[in-house]
């Protein structure tokens, strides 16, 4: 009988929220375990009994082990949900949607960040922010570099196309029908990057706290 290896995602997420102490220990166990069922089950039954016991110890570990990552989740998508609130109030989310306002913000943005930076600084602060979990010094100034650039550059380049839809307006002064649908875009644009700067700052933040405490010898 060929002997089949534990799903590999389902291995990564206990990696990823088990306590240091109890990873090794815990996964081999389980490992063990699925390589004993194997030959009273089927391949299938037993993918299906490892994700099982995956997904119930990592339900059961996850606060103790990710709360960091909870609390800043939650206080991103509190934030994002009292802004639809709001646009609620105001007439409607749907009239605050506007897809072409957001890709002239945010993937210039990126492509700033990462000619300032490298690929790879933008992979380990955004792992960084994450995992709760950064190694030196330098780690964390290049990490709350990434996203200090990311945020200016997407304000800045808010106010720019803002500043591009009030000229444009500016040659259709006397149509009425067009100033404002025109303009109602060109403060979206804005609106979306101030808002991705307020959540870039809170994620450097988050990467100083993180950083507290590290040693200069570290690095």
């Amino acid at each position: 009988m060929n002997k089949c290896s534990p799903p590999r995602i389902a291995e990564a997420l206990l990696e990823k929220v088990l306590p240091a102490d109890l990873k090794e220990p815990l996964l081999g166990d389980l490992e063990e375990e699925f390589q004993q069922i194997q030959f009273n089950q089927s391949k299938q039954a037993c993918q299906i009994w490892y994700w099982r016991q995956a997904l119930l110890t990592s339900f059961h570990y996850f606060n103790q082990t990710q709360k960091a990552l909870i609390m800043f989740a939650f206080s991103v998508l509190f934030f994002v949900a009292l802004t639809i609130f709001a646009m609620e109030l105001s007439g409607g989310a749907s009239m605050f949607f506007d897809v072409p306002s957001l890709i002239l913000t945010l993937p210039p943005a990126l492509v700033f960040t990462l000619a300032v930076s490298t690929p790879g600084n933008v992979k380990q602060a955004f792992s960084c922010l994450f995992s709760g979990h950064v190694d030196s010094l330098r780690q964390v100034k290049s990490s709350v570099m990434v996203f200090d650039v990311l945020g200016t550059s997407c304000l800045w380049l808010g106010a720019l196309m803002t500043l591009l839809g009030w000229v444009a307006m500016g040659s259709h002064i006397e149509d009425v029908a067009i100033i404002g649908p025109a303009f109602a875009v060109s403060i979206l644009t804005l609106l979306y990057a101030m808002g991705v700067k307020l959540v870039c700052y809170v994620a450097a933040q988050r990467i100083n706290y993180l950083g507290q405490g590290l040693s200069p010898n570290l690095d």
